[in-house]
């Protein structure tokens, strides 16, 4: 049974949008998870995806959702907030939350169970190096049945009013490759291919089953977030503050891009979400 997009907005009291949840539904009406199955979410933040999860799994599944940020961290409500808010919903006792990573998570013996899915869903643009994605995905391995990804194509697609999505993502990768120190207040900390996804996962024993596309619902937010970033007074003086005169010149260049791709739409410009790659592994 597909979940009840308005429904399920409403048990999240203001937590997240119907457009973030109908993301989350178009995602798992492509997996087809098993009624009763246990997840290992990595990466949940506020939890938009284990709500999902957690209603589809019915009264017998279970949600185990990691995040290792702060709990403080988030808008419009802080992660704290919004696991909070989902405990107290009529389903709450089918996730749990721990604010971990995944390897600390592993280590603390808080599970020993070997889940049926293991996924990262917009998760893996949140880590700082492929060499981190190649340690998790290597220390899943015997922990799940199966490894579930999903992150944004790097392919518009033809669609010109996701050019400024991408672009914006590109730029605060660039930015983020520049330090050892990551600026937290970006989503994006490096940018990972789907064709990078695929070599690591197969490096660590894992071997890909189906690979799908799914387009962003109309009015979702992503976009906007990542350009509104971008484009801000903030984000600009702190770009050039670091890195050499020749990396700066590219900053620069990335950040006229996403202004002059956003006005190329329109005075009002009605931008779209970048497309979702799914990939899935036994």
């Amino acid at each position: 049974m597909s979940p009840d997009v308005i429904n399920l907005t409403s048990l999240f009291d203001g937590g997240s949008s119907e457009h973030q949840i109908q993301h989350r539904v178009d995602l798992f009406n492509k997996w087809k998870i098993t009624p009763g199955s246990k997840i290992l979410e990595i990466g949940c933040g506020q939890g938009d995806c284990t709500l999902v999860a957690a209603y589809i799994l019915g009264d017998q599944g279970h949600v185990t959702a990691i995040d290792p940020a702060p709990k403080d961290y988030g808008a419009p409500m802080t992660l704290g907030e919004a696991q909070d808010k989902l405990r107290q919903t009529p389903i709450g006792d089918r996730m749990t939350f721990y604010q971990s990573n995944l390897q600390d998570f592993l280590d603390s013996g808080a599970s020993e169970q070997v889940y049926d899915y293991a996924m990262l869903v917009h998760s893996v643009w949140y880590l700082p190096s492929v060499e981190v994605l190649q340690k998790m995905l290597a220390a899943l391995r015997g922990r799940t049945k199966c490894l579930l990804i999903a992150e944004y194509s790097l392919d518009i697609r033809g669609d010109i009013a996701a050019l400024p999505h991408l672009l914006a993502a590109i730029s605060q990768a660039e930015f983020n490759s520049r330090s050892n120190i990551l600026d937290q207040d970006d989503n994006i900390q490096s940018i990972i291919s789907q064709q990078t996804i695929c070599a690591l996962a197969q490096t660590a024993g894992w071997e890909l089953q189906k690979e799908e596309i799914v387009e962003s619902p109309q009015g979702q937010e992503d976009a906007e977030w990542e350009v509104h970033r971008v484009l801000s007074k903030e984000y600009s003086i702190r770009s050039e503050s670091h890195g050499d005169p020749s990396r700066q010149n590219f900053a620069n260049a990335l950040i006229d891009a996403v202004a002059q791709s956003t006005r190329v739409i329109g005075p009002n410009p009605k931008l779209r979400t970048l497309s979702t790659w799914l990939g899935s592994w036994v």
